[in-house]
């Protein structure tokens, strides 16, 4: 038992009293000059939230003060939220923040509880900050005489900065910059920081892009020893690799992705059988490249995902081996690790396997020549003879799983792809709904089939694995999705507390095509978990999938390098105990890094997106667009324009009236007329403005229009 392991067993015993410092060296039989080390644990144990010092300097455990440990989420009002490791959420005012800033971790003293079928958040106090975010901060200098400060882009953070002279040489007036706190304030002070990197002036190509790189903390470069070691593979597949793989290289394979794709994880293979179809999935094998823990494994961990915005990728793996080795380039031998599966007519499987193997990729096909020659196009279908009939098969394949997988449930939102385009300089000079094809179609579904079939086999071997998986909704939520649809004339079969996915599925099918498809969709989606990955098999409620894992993309996603490993040792050698244990320690550790990297890409994607959206809005200031209400809440409407583009209509541009927001219609209603905003409602609005720094657009109703 090392020391810190004593100390907390003291301190976490039933019989002990709050002691201090020297108290605990008394009992302990600690000599004086080991006085510093006691302290400098007891300060570890109180940062980890594990033991308290209450105002007279003795240590308690934290279980035994009532206390929860938490992060705070601060807004910009000055409120904000806590949220424990337990997923548990408190809110806390503004006047019980005791002075914590946004992602700090801290203490909490309940002092307002609901009970979870309120549908509340219970309420909080904030006792102590145990230690500060360690996270850099992004936001725009400004100068002054004897000093500067910094004004954070993310309004979150709850304050300016303050940069001593000493700290703010050669940076000049109105440049974006990176800056690290030095020193935390004490009372109403603003926190001190040092300048760590300049980023450049807001209008130059590329530096809004770049501050929210560095806002969510994206490592854009790898260590020299991971580049190097990504360069040490070369660029082709040798003899001596293929011993013990399967040779798919003389089968008709090829790869389907978007146009502007650089990476190919994946590349398919089918032909007809006297009983149905056999499919081949075959992915490109990273993890034989990407060793457990090694330099290039450690980069990959930490970056959890590749992230994608509008004009750049910062990527899980170097493009040496993303865009070079590990990709499935046509025309390349290249290591893989494949899924054959059997179908008969009705789409059942009825036989598969799982390899090594090694293929050589005919064609690079894209989504739209694909969609075009499922299309007629005469052209294309010469072009590529050689794959038409596969092609056609692959559509029938996919439409028959497509179909079986909705009549079990699965729930299909049809929300169109927002896409913004840049121009040479990097500014954004359209938007447009992007809506997914059959080509689509035909890789999702044959992914989807791939990752069940290895999660099957995977749960039923009783090895320690990654799953992907999706929590039935809470029944708080699904009462209150119940209670809004029945005003419609619209219900939820089944049980409340234990609802099927095909429940929801039937709603969907019920709205589709009427006047309360969008609100009634927004609603389903916002009552639903958020997907997320565990060690621990549990389903995937969307989907309506028993098993499910994602295998299909190791080259941009962490868990599916980590099962890609699982399944080859397993395949190989079997899982010995010693490895069982730490496999199982290992995987609940990645789905959790993994699931908390994929939530920190989508945030900072989503910002990316919302920067460049109010930029292409900021040119149209006064004009006029037609919009549809997506959202309505206490503080204003949101609407959104038939190209994807959503603002704000906040409660003080609605100046015709006094409107009341009703929570359980979720509509403003005007005081005095009577006129509601209802979720669904169509109106032309008039852009009022558009700040790419904040990731906000307001919208004005434009004069003229009557909603009532």
């Amino acid at each position: 038992m090392t020391k810190k392991e004593k100390i907390m067993a003291f301190i976490s015993h039933k019989d002990y009293k709050p002691m201090n410092v020297r108290e605990i060296m008394c009992v302990l039989s600690v000599p004086k000059q080991e006085k510093e080390k006691l302290a400098l644990i007891l300060d570890e144990l109180e940062a980890e939230g594990i033991v308290y010092k209450n105002t007279k300097n003795r240590y308690a455990a934290i279980a035994d003060t009532g206390f929860i440990k938490g992060i705070f989420y601060s807004k910009p009002k000055g409120y904000g939220f806590v949220i424990t490791d337990d997923d548990n959420k408190f809110f806390i005012n503004p006047s019980a923040t005791k002075g914590a800033y946004n992602k700090d971790s801290v203490l909490i003293k309940i002092t307002r509880k609901f009970e979870k079928s309120d549908d509340r958040c219970s309420e909080a106090s904030i006792i102590k900050v145990l230690s500060h975010s360690s996270n850099s901060i992004v936001g725009l200098f400004k100068k002054e005489r004897n000093f500067g400060f910094v004004i954070p882009d993310n309004k979150t953070f709850g304050s300016d900065i303050y940069i001593s002279k000493k700290n703010s040489e050669n940076i000049m007036n109105g440049q974006k910059v990176v800056v690290k706190i030095i020193k935390w304030p004490e009372g109403d002070k603003n926190p001190e920081g040092a300048i760590e990197e300049i980023i450049g002036f807001p209008d130059e190509k590329g530096v809004d892009i770049k501050s929210v790189i560095h806002e969510y903390g994206l490592p854009e470069k790898f260590s020299e020893k991971a580049e190097l070691s990504a360069l040490s593979f070369g660029d082709k597949v040798y003899t001596e690799q293929l011993d013990g793989r399967e040779d798919f290289r003389k089968h008709l394979i090829f790869t389907i992705d978007g146009d502007d794709s650089k990476d190919f994880d994946d590349a398919v293979e089918i032909e007809r059988t006297k009983e149905g179809f056999r499919l081949g999935v075959h992915i490109a094998d990273v993890s034989y490249y990407v060793a457990e823990n090694s330099v290039l494994d450690i980069e990959a961990r930490k970056r959890g995902t590749s992230v994608y915005f509008p004009n750049c990728v910062i990527p899980m793996l170097p493009k040496r081996l993303s865009n070079g080795i590990c990709s499935l380039n046509p025309n390349e031998d290249r290591l893989t690790l494949s899924v054959i599966m059997e179908f008969d007519s009705d789409g059942t499987m009825t036989n598969h396997k799982i390899c090594e193997s090694v293929i050589c990729s005919k064609y690079r096909m894209t989504y739209n020549k694909v969609s075009d020659i499922l299309d007629g196009n005469e052209n294309l279908i010469s072009e590529y003879a050689e794959i038409y009939d596969s092609i056609t098969i692959m559509h029938e394949l996919s439409s028959i799983l497509r179909e079986r997988r909705m009549a079990k449930g699965s729930i299909d939102f049809d929300f169109p792809e927002v896409k913004v385009k840049l121009d040479e300089n990097g500014k954004a000079i359209d938007v447009y709904k992007y809506h997914s094809t059959a080509a689509h179609k035909i890789i999702e579904e044959f992914m989807l089939a791939a990752n069940v079939c290895v999660a099957q086999q995977m749960f039923w071997s009783e090895i320690p694995f990654v799953y992907r998986i999706h929590e039935k909704p809470s029944p708080e939520k699904t009462a209150e999705f119940v209670r809004f649809i029945s005003r419609f004339g619209f219900h939820l079969k089944g049980s409340r507390d234990n609802p099927h996915s095909g429940a929801f599925a039937e709603v969907l099918k019920q709205i589709k095509g009427t006047d309360k498809e969008l609100i009634i969709s927004k609603l389903m989606l916002r009552s639903l978990m958020k997907a997320k990955y565990s060690d621990e098999n549990m389903g995937h409620f969307g989907l309506s999938f028993p098993y499910y894992c994602h295998f299909t993309s190791p080259i941009r996603r962490y868990p599916d390098l980590v099962i890609h490993r699982i399944i080859k040792e397993h395949l190989k050698y079997g899982i010995a105990d010693n490895r069982y244990r730490f496999l199982k320690s290992f995987a609940a550790k990645a789905a959790k890094t993994s699931s908390e990297a994929e939530i920190r890409a989508m945030e900072a994607e989503r910002d990316a997106d919302d920067m460049k959206k109010a930029e292409f809005m900021s040119q149209h200031i006064g004009k006029t667009f037609h919009t549809t209400i997506t959202s309505v809440t206490s503080f204003g409407i949101f609407c959104q324009t038939d190209f994807g583009i959503e603002g704000l209509i906040s409660m003080v541009d609605l100046d015709d009236d006094y409107y009341e927001f009703d929570e359980k219609t979720l509509t403003l209603v005007g005081k005095h007329t009577q006129k509601t905003y209802s979720i669904g409602d169509e109106l032309d609005i008039c852009v009022k403005r558009a700040d790419p720094t904040e990731r906000e657009i307001d919208f004005v109703i434009e004069s003229g229009e009557d909603n009532g």
